[in-house]
This record gives C-alpha cells, structure tokens and sequence, in this order.
C-alpha cells in the first residue's frame, strides 16, 4: 500500500513539474534593444530594429552627439501615422516634449534627450507587422525615422 501512495504521489508531482515547465515556456520573452542617434547626423542608429509579438521590450535610446545641441526621442508609432504623430508633437510643443500627450497612435516613446544622454522605454511588442520609429523634435522625423520589425512567435 505504502508503495501505490508514494508512487501516486510521484506521478502527480511530474504531472505537476510538467505544467509548471509548459506554463513557463508560454511566458513573453524579454527583448532588450538598443539604438542612438548616429553621432551628430539626423539620424538613428541602427535603422531597423526586430522583436517577437508580446514580448516585453526594454528599449534604450542613447543621444550619442557631442557638438551639435539638438533634443533627440525615440517614439514608436502605429504603421502610416508617423508623420501625423509629428505634427501633432509639433502643436504640442517644448513644453510637452514635441509629444501629444494621450495620442493613440504613439505605442511607445522616451523622452527627449541632450547630447550624451540616456532614455529608456518599456513596452509590449504589438501584432506582428512594421511599426515606424522616428524623433518628434520639429523637423527631425523627416531624416530620423527607422521601423520596428514584429515578427510571429
């Protein structure tokens, strides 16, 4: 009897073990990416960044300019609205960070940066699909732009 009982109890245990090891492997990946301004050009650095749909994504945007005094941001945008998020930074002004506040199309954003500064966002990848980046300081999105590749599990 005492046999049937521990080895119940085992069966349930791995039974257990086993739920516990597929509940983890269901869970989002963390993605830590990583881009900057190229130097002092209007420009980021890399372009194209990738990550899997629902990861939890810990971005760092580094301002890695050293002459010229320009606020950079990294602000990421649902596909065909970059530029309508611009302009609605633009009307937003200095005071808000050239960033609408509660704007619906911006998925994620940093602040704005000085030159040799740090900024850093945590977001949720969204769908799979091609999500633009670009900078909301006046001007910038024209030449600083790049897209966040989502892909599928």
């Amino acid at each position: 009897m005492m046999r049937r009982e521990v080895l119940a109890g085992l069966t349930a245990s791995a039974g257990l073990l086993g739920y516990c090891a597929r509940a983890a492997s269901h869970k989002s990946p963390e993605v830590n990416l990583t881009v900057s301004t190229d130097g002092d050009l209007l420009a980021f650095k890399p372009v194209e960044l990738t990550c899997p749909t629902g990861a939890h994504v810990h971005l760092t945007f580094f301002h890695s300019g050293k002459y010229i005094r320009q606020d950079h941001d990294w602000v990421l945008t649902m596909a065909g609205v970059a530029d309508a998020v611009a302009q609605a930074g633009l009307a937003a002004g200095e005071s808000a960070g050239y960033l609408a506040q509660g704007d619906r199309h911006v998925l994620a954003a940093t602040k704005m940066c000085g030159k040799g500064e740090y900024a850093s966002v945590d977001f949720t990848a969204p769908a799979p699909g091609d999500y633009p980046f670009i900078c909301t300081y006046p001007g910038h999105a024209a030449f600083m732009h790049g897209v966040l590749h989502v892909t599928a599990h």
